[in-house]
């Protein structure tokens, strides 16, 4: 009897420790699905404590007279009860996340789309980046340069900043999924490539270093 009620103490432990570390990706999501990222990110030093909780709350209630059971047989029946107790907290906090997120992703996405829409009838993609310029010498006269190579091309830039969201960054990948064949089909296969050439180009003129 006491096998069974170890190994089930054992099972729900490391299912709560799982539910636990994948639970930090839905709470973030869509952050990228990386296991190594979720461990050093989900504060896995934080679950002991919960574990000890549990098993002193499990203490306390196995200590009452109930059931003619001992100590042991109580306190291995009531610890995975309490655990599974935490589990369902965890998975509750990481479905909450998980579909806040969501909906603000699906909002993101509905508003890019309109966006793409509009942008496509007015012929002005627009590039999205974050930082600043990238030029080692920001005059005006290369910056407008640069602009018109990108208008010729059916392109406008846009300084994001530098906070990277990423339910917006996923958000524009629908954007993309729209403007990307509007921009092959009028520019033709590989404009991209040709545009940074030209953009290179003229940052080697400007710059005679840069190679």
């Amino acid at each position: 009897m006491y096998k069974k009620l170890f190994m089930i103490n054992i099972a729900v432990i490391l299912l709560v420790t799982v539910v636990y570390i994948f639970g930090y990706y839905f709470i973030n999501y869509p952050m990228k699905f990386d296991v190594w990222e979720m461990l050093k990110e989900c504060k896995l030093q934080y679950l002991p404590a919960v574990f000890i909780v549990t098993a002193l709350a499990s203490y306390l209630v196995s200590s009452l007279d109930f059931k003619k059971l001992n100590f042991k047989s109580k306190f291995l029946s009531v610890f995975p009860f309490l655990n599974m107790l935490a589990l369902a907290f965890f998975i509750y906090i990481a479905a909450e996340g998980f579909i806040k997120n969501k909906r603000e992703l699906t909002k993101q996405e509905n508003y890019y789309i309109i966006e793409a829409q509009k942008d496509i009838k007015k012929d002005q993609i627009v590039m999205r980046y974050a930082g600043g310029f990238f030029l080692p010498i920001a005059d005006q006269t290369t910056i407008k340069k640069i602009d018109s190579i990108r208008k010729k091309y059916g392109i406008i830039s846009q300084n994001t900043g530098c906070t990277i969201d990423p339910i917006d960054r996923k958000a524009q990948e629908k954007y993309s999924e729209l403007t990307d064949p509007y921009l092959e089909n009028r520019n033709g296969k590989d404009w991209n490539e040709r545009m940074k050439k030209e953009i290179d180009g003229l940052k080697k003129i400007k710059n005679p270093g840069i190679k």
